[in-house]
Formats: structure tokens, C-alpha cells, sequence
């Protein structure tokens, strides 16, 4: 197996050896996987969970919603500052308070939304 064929099926040239980028490619994926564990780790802190139905998003509600661009628009402006969220949990009503924060990852937030199709 040449060297080219060893580094595309993910191996190395030399059973056992570890090239530099390969330490570099791990390192890189750490660095991802802790990045996604903190923002994860926030949302969990918010208290936002698994199905919460969201029913008001900072100045978003239930009457104005029209687009997830409303909620992205209320994140892309409140980087740093906390927002009400109030959210439907197993049919209770629960208010959140969530801190959309820059980290390595895409978005704010570390969690993804989805409208709730009815």
C-alpha cells in the first residue's frame, strides 16, 4: 500500500506509525468535540431540553412568529445579554433564561431549533 492509499483509507504507510498530521487531524477533533460539549453544556445550564415546545423567544411570541429568522434576528441581537424564553414542557409551562454566546461552533445558541409542525 503506497503512502497516498494508507492516508485515504485513514491508516498509516507502517502499521503503528503516527505522522504529524495525524496528531494535528486529532487535535482539531478535540478541539471540536470540547467546543460542542460547552455549548451543549450551556443550553443543558439554560435549561432548555429535548422537545421543549418554545413559546416565547425574547420579544418572539406565539402571535408575531412568523419565521425562524425572527428567532435568529433576537439571538444575532442579544449576543451576551440574556433572554425570557418560555417554553411547554410535558404540558407545564416553564420561563428560561438563555445567553445566546459566541463559541466554535455555527450559531449562538449550541442547540438547534426547528418550528413545530402542526
Amino acid at each position: 500500500m503506497s503512502d497516498w492509499e494508507a492516508r485515504q483509507s485513514g491508516g498509516s504507510s507502517q502499521d503503528g506509525e503516527v505522522t504529524v498530521s495525524d496528531v494535528q487531524e486529532l487535535m482539531r477533533r478535540k478541539e471540536e468535540i470540547e467546543a460542542q460539549i460547552q455549548a451543549n453544556y450551556d443550553v443543558l445550564e439554560s435549561g432548555l431540553q429535548v422537545d421543549d415546545e418554545i413559546v416565547e423567544f425574547g420579544s418572539v411570541n406565539t402571535q408575531n412568529f412568523h419565521s425562524l429568522h425572527n428567532i435568529s434576528t433576537v439571538v444575532q441581537h442579544s449576543e451576551g445579554k440574556s433572554l425570557n424564553v418560555i417554553v411547554i414542557r410535558r404540558g407545564e409551562k416553564h420561563q428560561l433564561r438563555l445567553v445566546p454566546t459566541r463559541w466554535a461552533g455555527k450559531g449562538l445558541l449550541g442547540c438547534n431549533i426547528i418550528p413545530l409542525q402542526r
